[in-house]
């Protein structure tokens, strides 16, 4: 467009604005194509002007849009109203926030569909089909459902989304990458395409500000675009963070931050003590001891350190104990665990863990940790370093030690660095070339 178009010839004119990735994308000609990339790379917007200008050079033709869930063709919805000029289109039926049925002045039509109700996806014939998010898709929907459609009319495919994991999309991407295969191509992609220097659309800035907030294993599947694979390990270099850390001292003037988690039965309890510069500080373990003792230890352990602030596990029979806790000590506060807030606990540890925000007092050298400050605590480091993520069927990350193993040290720590977190923005300690000994400030 030039700029001085009248308002009936806008409302009429398509916009193909595409960053070079997407435009070869849109340009390859193989009938199935998946496309597995980063958050904020332009997926949906590849997907509908690929589906939009197919619709215009096809009248009477019939698309389907379908979304794993309901709530995922709200942002399909937003996209489909910004690229589609007013004028083309000749009827369209909206629910709630979604746009569920759009009808071009050709005759073609879009069926946006959600894969929330079994067997809902069997229609007639069509001609093309996106799959949006389509590593959330269930095997069987798109094997016996939604596959047969496209058999009338040689129909095509675009499936787009970050993956979750080894699910049916793998083996489509995997056959994608066969430069042999004349029907199937795939494409792994960064979220990096699209930024203004890359010729795309958003400032690196802006990537950056998502990448930086998530540890190293999600970022390389939400940001690159990567398949994670069944389980792995979540917290990384941590035997870069042990260091020659000069026995804790009191300092009246000092802030320290405690974190503990109760322990269940044969499970343990434990508690650790970090600086506001991240240093643990202090540790402290043990187990068989009833909720009465346990409560007093916890509070006598946080005392020790200028009655420091102290976050505890307050789920289930630790609601009770937390009760209590509040009753005797007023710095306590708890911690409801979920699978949502244990995902937010746990992934806050491992990227401070990536960012060097954490420190353990050890051998440097050795890489072990001090058993000066408490002979159990190179349990933490065995915890920590067990500790794995577990990829579920749905998609969802499951965390925890393997079977057989504890993770209360790994809690303890997390909620420690989770009280950490909401103090204080962290600066990794430098090492005082004079004295040998660190020290460390804050901005």
């Amino acid at each position: 467009m030039s700029g001085n178009e009248s308002p009936s010839q806008k409302k009429n004119c398509l916009s193909l604005e595409l960053h070079p990735i997407q435009s070869e994308i849109y340009r390859d000609a193989h009938r199935y194509k998946i496309v597995q990339a980063g958050r904020r790379w332009g997926k949906t917007q590849l997907a509908w002007i690929s589906a939009l200008v197919f619709m215009l050079n096809h009248p009477n033709s019939t698309i389907w849009w379908v979304s794993p869930i309901y709530k995922e063709l709200i942002p399909a919805t937003k996209t489909v109203r910004d690229l589609t000029p007013r004028g083309m289109i000749a009827k369209q039926l909206e629910s709630a926030e979604t746009i569920r049925y759009l009808e071009l002045v050709n005759g073609s039509k879009c069926f946006f569909h959600s894969a929330d109700r079994e067997d809902s996806l069997r229609g007639s014939g069509l001609h093309g089909l996106i799959i949006d998010e389509a590593a959330s898709l269930k095997k069987d929907r798109w094997e016996s459902e939604l596959k047969p459609s496209l058999i009338d009319y040689n129909g095509w495919l675009i499936a787009i989304g970050t993956p979750k994991g080894v699910t049916w999309l793998t083996k489509l991407f995997e056959r994608g990458q066969d430069p042999n295969d004349v029907e199937y191509k795939s494409w792994l992609r960064p979220s990096y395409d699209n930024c203004i220097e890359n010729g795309g659309f958003i400032p690196r800035s802006n990537i950056d500000a998502i990448a930086n907030d998530m540890p190293d294993y999600l970022r390389r599947q939400e940001m690159f675009g990567e398949t994670l694979q069944g389980e792995g390990v979540v917290f990384r270099h941590i035997s870069d963070r042990i260091r020659d850390i000069v026995p804790y001292a009191a300092n009246a003037n000092e802030q320290i931050v405690v974190g503990s988690d109760l322990g269940k039965t044969l499970d343990y309890t434990v508690s650790v003590a970090m600086r506001l510069n991240g240093e643990v500080v202090g540790f402290e373990r043990s187990n068989q001891v009833d909720w009465n003792l346990q409560r007093k230890r916890v509070i006598a352990f946080a005392q020790k350190f200028n009655n420091a602030p102290l976050l505890i596990d307050s789920t289930g029979l630790g609601d009770p104990v937390y009760d209590e806790m509040t009753r005797e000590y007023n710095n306590v506060s708890g911690y409801k665990f979920t699978n949502a807030t244990k995902k937010t606990l746990v992934e806050n540890l491992s990227l401070m863990l990536d960012n060097g925000e954490i420190w353990f007092p050890g051998n440097a050298e050795t890489k072990e940790f001090s058993t000066d400050l408490d002979p159990q605590f190179p349990v933490l480091k065995n915890e920590l370093e067990s500790y794995t993520y577990a990829l579920l069927p749905s998609g969802l990350i499951q965390y925890g030690a393997p079977e057989g193993m504890h993770d209360d040290a790994v809690t303890a720590c997390a909620l420690a660095a989770y009280l950490l977190k909401r103090k204080t923005r962290c600066v990794p300690p430098s090492m005082n070339v004079m004295s040998g000994k660190l020290y460390t400030s804050l901005q």
